[in-house]
């Protein structure tokens, strides 16, 4: 990795038209946070390939993509202080390695060059897996930043959405947008009750958790406009319908019940691939996004 190290937001960069849209919403959040902005592009020699090319050529073609990114944000947001990254390696490995004292990565959902499958395939996976800092998957059009809609997060008691939670809270108060937090409650059909079991005070339980939970970042964000709610439903089906027209979807890296395994399973596969808003995925570690 470079020897400075990464502070700020850093934005993985590969020239493809999703990474584009990373730059923007990536020089959106520094602009918001007052923080520098770092564009990363990776290279290696991959052995193997149909076609030998010189590693000096290599080197060259990665320096040029990288470039044009920085060229992009210079008219885009020429008032940002931009620091360029070429760095020598696997994709993955060096985004994992920023994220060790940069603030936040962002990515864009789709990669072309040094981070193919993007987050449709090993590299996303990896860096949202083991990242120490918030990742953000930027879907949607070209628009920068969270659209007006309300960051909504999945909250389910585990220390990752518990981060979660704080995170979208931060990123709320920054940004001037509402916050709804939801938990998911899997309803049972009456006829698989176990005997003795009250349905409506357990969820009547969840949503005393939930509020809970809530309470103190009210006082810390008193700005926010917070609402607190319990869904019956699905995970997948519950999220992907409350990220419809939010402006985020905040999810805990793992998480307990609806959520376990989250990143790691089918929930977290379809809210990545498929939210139609930007997604940011949050470690237990974590204290916020927003500034």
């Amino acid at each position: 990795m470079n020897e400075q190290p990464i502070t700020g937001v850093v934005v993985g960069y590969d020239g493809s038209e999703g990474a584009v849209r990373a730059l923007d919403w990536a020089a959106d959040e520094a602009r918001t946070r007052g923080a520098p902005l770092t564009v990363l592009h990776t290279w290696d020699v991959y052995v193997g390939a149909p076609i030998a090319v010189p590693t000096a050529d290599l080197r060259a073609m990665a320096g040029r993509t990288l470039e044009a990114g920085v060229e992009h944000l210079r008219g885009a947001a020429p008032d940002l202080k931009v620091r360029a990254v070429l760095a020598r390696g696997r994709a993955a490995a060096e985004l994992v390695a920023a994220g060790r004292t940069a603030d936040l990565i962002v990515l864009g959902r789709r990669g072309v060059g040094g981070f193919v499958g993007l987050v449709l395939g090993s590299v996303g996976a990896q860096v949202a897996a083991h990242a120490t800092c918030p990742v953000v998957i930027v879907r949607g059009g070209a628009d920068t930043g969270p659209e007006p809609g309300p960051v909504v997060v999945g909250v389910d008691g585990s220390p990752a959405s518990r981060a979660a939670l704080a995170v979208a809270f931060a990123e709320a108060d920054s940004r001037g947008l509402d916050l709804r937090a939801v938990i998911v409650w899997d309803r049972l059909p009456g006829g698989d009750l176990p005997p003795l079991v009250d349905e409506a005070g357990m969820r009547s339980a969840a949503e005393s958790r939930l509020e809970r939970m809530v309470i103190p970042l009210r006082e810390v964000h008193p700005s926010v406009k917070a609402t607190a709610e319990v869904v019956a439903g699905t995970p997948r089906e519950v999220l992907m319908d409350a990220a419809d027209g939010a402006g985020l979807l905040v999810v805990g890296s793992r998480g307990l019940g609806g959520f376990r395994g989250l990143l790691l399973g089918s929930v977290s596969h379809a809210l990545v691939h498929h939210a139609p808003c930007t997604v940011v995925v949050v470690h237990a570690s974590e204290s916020g996004v927003g500034g």
